[in-house]
């Protein structure tokens, strides 16, 4: 509801394209900074469980302070304070998921995150109509209500003991929380890539399609045969989350985003293009099981929250520079600007093919992490 509909309430309040853009990106700049270390709260005492309900009842208050605002500096204040209780919430419930997933093998991770995908999918559309009959304040009070669901869902469903600190691991004596080791690093970096890659295409290639003649049914259709074959990726291969590494699945999320990207520049037809969006199961949803499954099998219990937010400001950083220079590239360029995103996808393969080499290699006694 938040990322189509919340620019449309900004314009009814008069703000100017320049101000809304303003607007718009401060959760970014605000995920890149506060994701990593609220997260970390999720490995102490707080535990993911009241991290999530705080950030519920956040948004829970919030939002209708909107409906009070009418100048713009009150509106970008509460943006941020927003922001600050937004950024817990994905990355939360992937916490959440991948640690009940290790715990519960029958579980299906993709399953879960697909049900995200799809509930993003039917609210664009409800939200349309919404919008359409009631007029921009009711984006508002969706997202007023919409956190109440996520209170009820969190108390339900999510135990107090996420994530189990000490029962599965050595006492870590003298240390406040365990180390991220080095290839866990390297995992995150290219999963943060080859998320930012997609950078130009959520900025411009709507913007691109319509100017080389595309109507604005077929842009739909190219969106919805991206987030269709997202959710297909998520429920067919979801499984690989708490029973492998993701190497592969990140190797293949990041070369399929640098062909994805290199051919987009070379103007396909229509036929093509759709091929191209159907690739977003492979660029952004392989890569986001991969970096899951990685996240699960790598890091240390204790510090899963803090990995976990590590991740989420990389990729909140990536996507933020990668969408700022498309700006830039696309004014001088056009479509040009997506063969410039190719090198990040290219980045995280390189990176891959080190971590497969570095696991493929025999440890001595006592490495590795």
């Amino acid at each position: 509801m938040y990322l189509p509909f919340f620019p449309l309430w900004l314009q009814s309040k008069n703000l100017s394209p320049t101000l809304i853009g303003f607007v718009v990106a401060i959760p970014i700049v605000v995920r890149i900074l506060a994701t990593a270390p609220l997260m970390s709260l999720a490995d102490r005492s707080l535990g993911a469980r009241r991290l999530l309900l705080m950030s519920h009842l956040g948004q829970l208050i919030g939002f209708p302070l909107f409906l009070l605002s009418d100048s713009s500096v009150a509106i970008i204040a509460l943006v941020a304070l927003v922001a600050v209780a937004q950024s817990c919430i994905i990355p939360g419930n992937d916490l959440v998921s991948t640690n009940a997933v290790q715990k519960h093998p029958g579980l299906n991770y993709g399953r879960i995150r697909g049900a995200g995908s799809v509930a993003f999918f039917i609210t664009n559309i409800v939200g349309g109509y919404l919008v359409g009959a009631f007029g921009a304040d009711v984006v508002i009070i969706a997202l007023t209500l919409i956190p109440v669901l996520g209170i009820v869902a969190t108390l339900i469903v999510v135990p107090y003991d996420i994530p189990e600190a000490s029962v599965q691991i050595e006492p870590q004596t003298g240390k406040a929380s365990p180390r991220l080791s080095t290839l866990l690093w390297i995992v995150l970096i290219a999963g943060a890539m080859t998320q930012g890659s997609h950078g130009a295409l959520n900025a411009f290639a709507s913007i691109y399609w319509r100017s080389i003649g595309f109507s604005d049914e077929i842009i739909g259709y190219f969106w919805a045969a991206g987030v269709i074959t997202e959710i297909l990726v998520f429920i067919f291969l979801g499984r690989a989350v708490g029973r492998g590494s993701g190497v592969g699945l990140i190797l293949i999320g990041s070369a399929a985003a640098a062909i994805r990207f290199t051919i987009m520049a070379l103007q396909p037809g229509v036929e093509v293009m759709f091929v191209l969006q159907a690739m977003h199961a492979l660029s952004f949803a392989a890569t986001h099981i991969g970096t899951m499954a990685a996240l699960t099998a790598l890091a240390p219990m204790q510090a899963r929250g803090r990995a976990q937010g590590i991740y989420g400001s990389l990729a909140a950083l990536t996507t933020a520079a990668s969408t700022m220079v498309s700006g830039l590239i696309y004014s001088e360029m056009g479509a040009g600007v997506f063969a410039a995103m190719a090198p990040l996808g290219a980045i995280g393969f390189l990176l891959m093919l080190v971590v497969r080499m570095q696991k493929n290699q025999p440890q001595s006694a006592g490495s590795g992490g």
